[in-house]
């Protein structure tokens, strides 16, 4: 694996995160929209009449991976993190920890991510630097990503 693909997993469990908030979202709506159940007498039939309890279900075990992805997020970033800060370049630091801890785009990076402003192109090729450096730095990690069941499963986000 090389370092654009490591560092890019912080945004990929983002992502993941995102698409289950919406997911569990969707289905509070489909819980408000379900009308009351009907009154009257009904025919032996082998329906779920517990509608609301099969969702209210559904909806806490989507809460409880929600929060297992939030903590494993947490963990991966600070991770990431740390790493980066190996690097020992402080311009290299910063460019890497906007990019793919903050997901900052190439103009708030250069604008706001140093002391002085710099142009979008150096800023990016400063990027390019640091990922070269960051990968040298992480090189036998970055080798053995692949056979870490941890960074493997972020993998597949």
């Amino acid at each position: 694996m090389n370092a654009k693909e490591y560092l890019g997993q912080v945004k990929s469990k983002e992502a993941k995160i995102r698409n289950l908030r919406r997911d569990r979202d969707s289905i509070k709506e489909m819980m408000y929209s379900l009308g009351g159940s009907g009154e009257g007498e009904r025919v032996q039939t082998s329906r779920n009449n517990d509608k609301f309890g099969t969702l209210y279900g559904r909806i806490d075990e989507m809460e409880r991976e929600i929060d297992t992805q939030i903590a494993d997020l947490i963990k991966f970033k600070l991770k990431v993190s740390k790493e980066i800060n190996e690097i020992g370049n402080g311009k290299y630091m910063t460019v890497l920890n906007c990019k793919y801890i903050h997901f900052m785009s190439w103009e708030d990076i250069a604008e706001n991510g140093f002391e002085v402003r710099y142009s979008v192109r150096h800023v990016q090729k400063m990027h390019e630097r640091a990922v070269i450096e960051f990968q040298k730095i992480h090189e036998e990690m970055l080798a053995n990503a692949d056979e870490e069941p941890e960074i493997r499963n972020a993998l597949a986000l």
